[in-house]
């Protein structure tokens, strides 16, 4: 999986939340528009997507929004 912006980060706790959203996306499960490559071709079409997660943030958790692409 490839996401645009690559890297997610807690803006007031500066902590990576990358896996965080990877995570998120694997859970929504593979978009209907995306299909399996024929012949070996490869999809590349990107999608949008808006997940909420929750940054555990020094003790105090909070929900945060992350907006990107996504591309298979």
């Amino acid at each position: 999986m490839i996401l645009d912006p690559a890297r997610y980060e807690c803006p007031d706790h500066h902590a990576d939340l990358t896996g965080l959203v990877e995570d998120a996306l694997e859970d929504q499960g593979p978009p209907v528009a995306y299909r399996r490559p024929l012949s070996g071709r490869q999809g590349t079409a990107a999608r949008a997507f808006q997940v909420i997660i929750t940054c555990p943030g020094g003790g105090t958790p909070h929900s945060l929004t992350c907006t990107g692409t996504q591309a298979p």
